[in-house]
């Protein structure tokens, strides 16, 4: 009798652990290839301290290795309207694009959770006024932090974001968007 109840002890025991361990494997993010996006303020800093709407589209795929940590990719497109500011002691706006490739690291906490991303970004800047007109380009850093909560295959995120660049000044974007996993 002795030898059948330390066995069937395992068994339960395993069981209960599987069974404790199942809600969090439901709690990581979707696995697999995610599209969206949103809409959000950029503010800019130095010469253009200003704020302007912009819209960005995203897609990225999600690993969920682990009950709690989510690793991935995302490749974005984001389009800031004209900031205010002045060059050269002139009025002169700024329009700025990017294509930002980031690595996603974040942690589930049921259906919702936070995460971090860093990357860079490729970005096109139309700087326009009063006999100035340059076209400016360049790479920079980009990084920031986010929350974000699911149902189902969609996921709405709220993210703060920082495109680091000493040739326009750093641009700081907020951004709610809306994401569908695949």
């Amino acid at each position: 009798m002795r030898n059948a109840t330390l066995p069937t002890l395992c068994a339960l025991g395993l069981a209960g652990l599987l069974g404790l361990a199942a809600p969090n494997a439901f709690a990581t993010g979707e696995t697999g290839l995610y599209l969206g996006g949103g809409a959000g303020q950029t503010h800019g800093d130095g010469r253009f301290n200003d704020e302007a709407e912009h819209w960005k589209l995203v897609g990225g795929y999600n690993f969920s290795w682990l009950p709690f940590i989510d690793v991935g990719g995302e490749l974005a497109y984001v389009n800031a309207d004209s900031l205010k500011g002045s060059a050269n002691g002139q009025a002169a706006s700024l329009d700025v694009d990017s294509v930002q490739a980031t690595g996603v690291l974040g942690w589930s906490l049921g259906p919702v959770g936070l995460y971090g991303k860093a990357g860079m970004a490729d970005w096109d800047a139309e700087r326009r006024g009063a006999g100035i007109d340059a076209d400016l380009s360049g790479t920079s850093p980009v990084y920031g932090l986010g929350v974000r909560a699911g149902l189902l295959d969609v996921t709405g995120r709220l993210e703060v974001e920082r495109l680091d660049t000493d040739d326009i000044g750093n641009l700081d974007m907020v951004t709610a968007s809306v994401v569908y996993t695949f």
